[in-house]
């Protein structure tokens, strides 16, 4: 488990959305969505295109401020913080678009995303303090235990931009475990995948939340979806659907006339 798990009390959420709100140029991008998440839980979030997803996902991670509502991470709010400041609070995130560094090794990636937990700090790696030497060789001992259990050690040397695209989408999970998150955002992890990438996937993905970090999904392969979800949110036009349990959601006509189709 995560050791910034080990204090967390599973019955209470570690993520709370209030009244969420964001507007671009006048564009209603999300109204008033509230929601919660539990420890340990994989929750999904599925609509249409265009539904607010990814909107909500920035600002969650901190690349927008909402217009109105709050953010509350470990009952602590968080909205308008910076970047980095979550990410060092344990909030990472992939992306929609792979955004790996291309000419960097597989594991020098892995490696970048592991710097927020390194105390040595940008002069102590200069200066070569004491003890510098010992954090970086357990560094990269932790980037190359991530690159296995995604199942990439043996392309630890290439060069990340070499690697086939479904190994690029495995290679940015490691790299943002690598920062020990308690809450991982995964943006669309099984786009450009095949289906037996997306069956190892669910397999990940389900061993991380075993290990105690917390995912929240937006994902639209819904077989994905429902097979490992705890729960899930429907966003449609920017607002709040429905929300339950896979097979709640599977039932609901809403859902079913606007998303998931009649078949």
């Amino acid at each position: 488990m995560n050791a910034q798990e080990s204090s967390i009390d599973v019955r209470q959420p570690l993520l709370e959305v209030e009244a969420l709100s964001k507007s671009f140029g006048g564009i209603q991008a999300l109204y008033d969505i509230s929601f919660q998440v539990l420890p340990a839980t994989i929750h999904a979030v599925i609509g249409p295109n265009g539904a607010g997803k990814t909107t909500l996902f920035n600002m969650i991670t901190g690349i927008y401020s909402p217009d109105e509502g709050r953010i509350l991470y470990r009952d602590k709010e968080i909205q308008g913080k910076k970047v980095h400041e979550l990410v060092s609070r344990g909030i990472a995130r992939t992306f929609q678009n792979v955004e790996l560094f291309g000419s960097m090794s597989v594991i020098e990636n892995v490696l970048v995303g592991r710097h927020v937990r390194m105390r040595c700090g940008f002069w102590g790696a200069m200066v070569r303090w004491p003890g510098v030497k010992r954090e970086e060789a357990e560094a990269r001992e932790r980037a190359m235990e991530l690159l296995r259990f995604v199942g990439l050690e043996g392309a630890a040397a290439d060069r990340s931009l070499d690697l086939p695209f479904g190994w690029q989408r495995f290679l940015e999970i490691a790299r943002a475990m690598a920062a020990q998150p308690s809450l991982l955002l995964l943006d669309e992890p099984a786009s450009g995948l095949n289906a037996v990438e997306t069956q190892q996937l669910g397999e990940l993905l389900e061993e991380i939340r075993r290990r105690g970090v917390t995912l929240l999904l937006v994902e639209h392969d819904m077989t994905l979806t429902m097979g490992i979800s705890d729960h899930i949110l429907v966003l449609h036009q920017g607002k709040r659907l429905a929300e339950g349990t896979p097979r709640e959601i599977q039932a609901n006509e809403a859902v079913i006339s606007a998303y998931l189709g009649k078949d």
